[in-house]
């Protein structure tokens, strides 16, 4: 055994211990969280790793770095192959190699990759150092990886060559029998000092790309497969609970990193650090301080800073170790008023290319801040006060509720009536006038189309959507199983609703509460009807053209995107633009999360953003289909002065102008 074959497996096993020692260091912060069971639905978890991993798909909605990244991903794999017969064969000498078609197909293989990968790095160089995107940082981390990469590539296309000038007729490359003729005129002895050079070069710069990683955001190229199997299956509306119940607990909501699930804290090391979530998000665009990666990066700061304190004795603590312990994620790592910015729209969730859920953590926050510390801006106290002691975020009285039905002719279910259909009026079109014109024109169509139908009157209250995002869980689910408690006793089986906010709540989080029903959003139900025949739009002697604006808990959150776009393009002399970002990539109008009820007091109103979006398109009336959104864009456009040319319109109530109802 020669000096040169025992100093490589000294430096591999140095390494690779090296390295394993910071996975499991790692690894041991991670399962300071929570429990929680990501093991069902194995086939799906798999073919998501087949998808998102080893197909990169959500890299691809960007053009750019798609390809990119999905040249290094899959050059990274085919190369190492290579590595790894470099390193048995740097083991073991007398391990042969392979030999003739297999070598050679895995050298034109591995020079492909190699010119791909290069190529590739000179991309993500270009994008980084020059176009310099506002999303990506430039540091050091980035640029050793991006040269450790390039080193590993160009030291393997140099050892092939050197091999193939030493040994002619041991193969074929296309790169490398190109170099290797050239090489070949140095010498013997030249190439097999080249070829010595060469491995080691390869050897420390692959040994030192492994140690390097658990160091950098670049780990997450092991853990990011792991986060993507282990991801949420859940709809994405659906918020865990909290056990209100639990004696033992001493504070509630995310108050410090162990109060977060390992899930979690392993998003924190998957986390890609690309900023496409903060790209993404309506409040950073606004000039809000709020960064979705931010909050990302602090939590794996954090997690590194208190796991080795929560690792070792409580009596060997040194004061400053105990007091980074008490320092609260919810207002001293991550500001309030970031956690109070977020409309939880799910825009980061969404642009995730690793399956992050920053909404989770903020709501975690934001419960830790509400129920433990006490904390909220002041227009949260007055809308859990109203709420709380209305049922309603008005604050008004029953006699709207009671009002609806009669008004429509409809039944009441609170007066002992029965229906085989029960809208769900929600508080929005129960006292907002603008919104009301939306439920009248929506039971109207399920009139004309002979639905039997009815609402719940003075026994409907708040569903409490908006209290939990606000952190309120007691009062959300007090009024849930109020709500589950009332439909259950009158026998309801199918909900129909305007408002996305109240159907994800019903929908996704009410069957947790015992609360089982069908329940659909206006825009299912009435493109279901157009398409049966039910409901025949004439259309008028005017073409309008019409943009629509996607609602985040309608679109992102429940996949509802064609359904509304349906009705509208069935309506006879109607011209649909779209804005540039709609369906999943649409703009929040800014009211998701409780900001509804809160003043926006920093940079940009959201909804004067997205208003300018519609108004980019040149249409003349704005669609919406949610009465928050109906809301915001209708201010959007009168702050922005375009309301003598632009109308803002639930697209129901478009269907509801253009109608004529089927003979029966």
């Amino acid at each position: 055994m020669g000096v040169n074959h025992v100093l490589f497996i000294v430096t591999f096993i140095f390494a690779l211990l090296w390295f394993g020692l910071l996975v499991q260091e790692k690894w041991s912060y991670v399962m300071l969280g929570q429990p929680a069971d990501r093991s069902q639905n194995k086939g799906q978890r798999w073919r998501s790793v087949g998808v998102f991993v080893f197909g990169q798909k959500r890299l691809f909605k960007d053009k750019y770095s798609g390809p990119m990244h999905f040249a290094i991903f899959w050059g990274f794999l085919i190369l190492t192959i290579g590595s790894v017969i470099f390193l048995i064969r740097g083991l073991f000498p007398w391990v042969g190699g392979l030999r003739g078609t297999p070598e050679d197909v895995l050298n034109v293989a591995t020079d492909i990759m190699a010119v791909a990968v290069l190529i590739a790095l000179f991309m993500a160089a270009y994008k980084r150092y020059v176009i310099r995107p506002k999303r990506l940082v430039r540091n050091f981390d980035a640029l050793a990886v991006l040269i450790l990469i390039a080193i590993v590539v160009l030291s393997d296309v140099a050892i092939e060559s050197f091999g193939l000038a030493l040994h002619p007729h041991a193969g074929w490359a296309p790169i490398g029998s190109l170099l290797a003729a050239w090489f070949r005129g140095f010498g013997v002895g030249p190439d097999r000092t080249g070829v010595l050079v060469a491995d080691w070069i390869k050897l420390l710069s692959l040994m030192g790309f492994l140690v390097y990683l658990p160091y950098s955001k670049h780990f997450h190229l092991f853990v990011a497969p792991l986060n993507i199997y282990h991801r949420n299956l859940e709809p994405l509306g659906r918020l865990p609970s909290l056990d209100l119940e639990d004696e033992q607990a001493e504070s509630f909501g995310v108050g410090q990193v162990t109060d977060l699930t390992w899930t979690d804290l392993m998003d924190a090391y998957a986390c890609v650090q690309c900023g496409r979530c903060t790209e993404q998000c309506p409040a950073n665009y606004t000039d809000k301080h709020l960064s979705p990666k931010q909050i990302m990066v602090d939590l794996r700061h954090q997690l590194e800073a208190v796991g080795p304190i929560l690792n070792t004795p409580e009596a060997a603590r040194t004061q400053a170790e105990q007091e980074r312990l008490e320092l609260p994620m919810a207002g001293g790592v991550t500001p309030a008023e970031d956690l109070w910015a977020c409309t939880t729209c799910g825009a980061c969730v969404e642009a995730c290319p690793v399956f992050d859920e920053h909404v989770v953590k903020i709501v975690g926050m934001r419960r830790h801040l509400v129920l433990t510390q006490g904390e909220m801006p002041d227009e949260a106290q007055m809308f859990f006060k109203n709420v709380e002691n209305a049922g309603n975020p008005w604050g008004l009285g029953l006699d709207k509720r009671q009002q609806f039905a009669q008004e429509l002719g409809i039944k009441d279910l609170s007066r002992g009536e029965t229906a085989e259909v029960l809208y769900w009026m929600g508080c929005a079109a129960t006292y907002d006038d603008r919104a009301r014109k939306v439920a009248q024109a929506t039971v109207n169509l399920m009139k004309s189309a002979n639905i039997d139908v009815g609402v719940l009157g003075a026994r409907e209250t708040c569903n409490g959507e908006a209290a939990r995002r606000m952190g309120n869980e007691y009062l959300f689910q007090t009024l849930a199983q109020q709500n589950v408690e009332t439909l259950n006793d009158l026998g309801v089986k199918t909900i129909v609703t305007t408002c996305p906010h109240c159907f994800n709540t019903l929908k996704n989080e009410y069957p947790f509460f015992g609360g089982e029903y069908e329940v659909i959003h206006h825009s299912e139900y009435l493109s279901r009807l157009v398409a049966q025949g039910q409901l025949t739009p004439h259309g008028n002697d005017t073409v309008a053209t019409v943009t629509y604006h996607d609602s985040c808990y309608l679109g992102r959150y429940n996949d509802i995107f064609d359904e509304p776009r349906d009705v509208l393009k069935s309506v006879p002399g109607l011209n649909m633009v779209e804005m540039d970002r709609n369906r999943e990539k649409s703009f929040c109008c800014g009211a998701g999360g409780g900001r509804m009820w809160m003043e926006e007091k920093v940079g940009q109103k959201i909804n004067q953003a997205r208003t300018e979006q519609a108004l980019a398109t040149g249409a003349g009336t704005i669609a919406t289909a949610c009465p928050f959104c109906l809301t915001m864009m209708r201010d959007g456009v009168q702050s922005l002065g375009a309301e003598e040319t632009v109308q803002v319109k639930d697209f129901s109530e478009i269907l509801a102008e253009n109608i004529l109802p089927m003979a029966h």
